[in-house]
C-alpha cells in the first residue's frame, strides 16, 4: 500500500475588492409634456371641505356652551362667596368663646384657637372667588 499524504488545511484568503470607478453626477432631467392637473374631487378638495366643516361646527359648540360656561363661573363664584361667610362666621364665634379656668390651660387654648384661626383664614382665601381683571 502506498503512504497517504496526510490532508492540509488551507488559509482562507479574502477576495480582493474591486472597486468600480466613481461615477460623476449628472443632472436629472426634465420631464416634458403637460402637467397633470388635479382631478375633481381628489384629496386635497376634500380636506379643505372637511376643515370647513369642522371649523363651523367648533364655532357652533362654543356658542353653544358659552352661556353654559358663564353659568358655571357664576355659580362657583356664588359658592365660593357663600363659604367664605360661613367661615368669617366660624372665626368670629371662635373669638367670641370666654376662656376660663387654669393659667396654663387658658394658654393652650389661647394658642389653639389662634392655630385654628389662622387655618379658617387660609381655608377662607383658598375659597373666596377670583375676579377676573
Amino acid at each position: 500500500m502506498a503512504a497517504r499524504k496526510k490532508a492540509t488545511k488551507k488559509k482562507a484568503t479574502r477576495k480582493k475588492a474591486t472597486r468600480k470607478p466613481a461615477k460623476r453626477k449628472t443632472a436629472r432631467k426634465k420631464k416634458s409634456g403637460r402637467k397633470k392637473s388635479a382631478k375633481r374631487g381628489s384629496g386635497t378638495d376634500l380636506g379643505k371641505r372637511i376643515e370647513k366643516e369642522l371649523s363651523d361646527l367648533s364655532k357652533q359648540i362654543d356658542k353653544q356652551l358659552s352661556p353654559l360656561r358663564k353659568e358655571i363661573d357664576k355659580a362657583e363664584r356664588k359658592a365660593g362667596t357663600g363659604a367664605s361667610r360661613v367661615i368669617r362666621e366660624a372665626r368670629k364665634r371662635l373669638n367670641d368663646i370666654e376662656l376660663g379656668g387654669q393659667s396654663d390651660f387658658k394658654q393652650f387654648l389661647r394658642k389653639r384657637r389662634r392655630d385654628l384661626s389662622k387655618a379658617l383664614t387660609e381655608l377662607s382665601e383658598t375659597v373666596r372667588p377670583h375676579r377676573k381683571k
